[in-house]
């Protein structure tokens, strides 16, 4: 059982088209509920999500730079981590997914604000950069460095790769805090108070979006 395990029996790996549908249950069964702006938020668990997840996870495979966390202990190899990532090119005008989802397009619309107006690519002076876009672990393994783990598995990844940048948008404190613990620096924030939306009246210490970002 996940509860049972700890650190050391945690194994990060690639991930593989073979991880895909339990990452998308890891998701499911974590990520849309328990992260603070998601469970504030309420998702229709798996049906609005659901189609976001996989492409997510089908960019993910593509770029071939994601890791998962394996429960080893576990008989089956659960999969209780995940760091999905991806490689931004300066060239390349990527076209936004569309979804249906109100409250994901709402979470879109915070991640486009907290990003307006700030060129990572001219911060370090790159044309391409390393991003983050859902990184998750098991509520029985948080406080064990497994997302630590995964942020450097990660960071070496895109390091082999000669990408000189990476970044990622926070909607929590404890994922802001994970990466600042990696030396990432905070590029922008929004408070959620004056955001104007009353579902994101009451967040308590998860109060703010953040852009961070590090050079490799």
């Amino acid at each position: 059982m996940a509860s049972l395990s700890t650190s050391s029996n945690i194994e990060i790996i690639p991930l593989l088209p073979e991880h895909r549908q339990s990452v998308i249950n890891l998701l499911m069964s974590s990520f849309f509920i328990q992260e603070p702006l998601n469970a504030m938020l309420q998702f229709d668990i798996p049906q609005e999500p659901l189609a976001w997840a996989d492409h997510v996870v089908d960019e993910s495979l593509r770029d071939q730079c994601s890791f998962v966390a394996i429960d080893t202990q576990n008989l089956h190899k659960t999969i209780v981590g995940v760091s999905l990532n991806g490689v931004s090119n300066r060239t390349n005008k990527e076209e936004p997914f569309m979804v249906e989802s109100e409250k994901l397009n709402f979470i879109f619309s915070l991640i486009d604000k907290v990003s307006d107006g700030y060129d990572l690519f001219d911060l370090y002076n790159t044309d391409r950069l390393f991003h983050f876009d859902i990184i998750n672990v098991d509520e029985n393994l948080r406080r064990q460095n497994v997302s630590g783990r995964l942020i450097s598995a990660s960071e070496d990844k895109a390091r082999q790769l000669g990408i000189q940048g990476a970044f990622v948008v926070c909607s929590s404190l404890y994922s802001r805090k994970a990466f600042e613990r990696r030396q990432y620096e905070v590029v922008n924030e929004i408070l959620y108070s004056k955001y104007g939306d009353e579902r994101l009246k009451h967040m308590g210490e998860h109060d703010r979006c953040t852009l961070l970002a590090k050079r490799l």
